[in-house]
């Protein structure tokens, strides 16, 4: 009869443990998404990023799942587009900087040392300009 009880009780703990469970978060329903989303055409899956280029319901579904399960803090990581900007970014900043140069250039050299050769005798002798 205790054996009986024991099973009883064992079955019980075990049928209410799946039961909460069945009621919790489910851990996996993001990849569920992920995957319908791959078959959709909206993901993609080599890069396991939302497709580029998506507009609508469609972008906010696919940026959702992104954001799920990306936990990356970088500005750069965390959107899909991410890797694109850093390169624009980048190519924005070596730009400002060699214009940020020429401008501190001609403002701290006087402008006769910066011309010295454009106005130098060139060793032209019978030429006069």
């Amino acid at each position: 009869m205790s054996a009986h009880l024991a099973r009883a009780s064992f079955l019980s703990t075990r049928i209410s443990t799946r039961q909460a469970s069945s009621h919790a978060h489910d851990q996996h329903a993001v990849w569920r998404t992920i995957n319908k989303l791959g078959s959709e055409g909206k993901w993609d899956n080599i890069n396991n990023k939302p497709k580029l280029f998506l507009f609508g319901q469609a972008k906010k579904d696919t940026y959702a799942a992104y954001g799920a399960i990306n936990r990356s803090t970088d500005f750069f990581q965390s959107t899909p587009y991410g890797p694109y900007m850093k390169v624009i970014w980048r190519l924005a900043l070596l730009l400002g900087t060699v214009q940020a140069g020429v401008i501190l250039y001609e403002w701290l050299v006087p402008e006769q040392k910066r011309l010295q050769y454009k106005h130098r005798h060139h060793g032209h002798h019978g030429e006069h300009h």
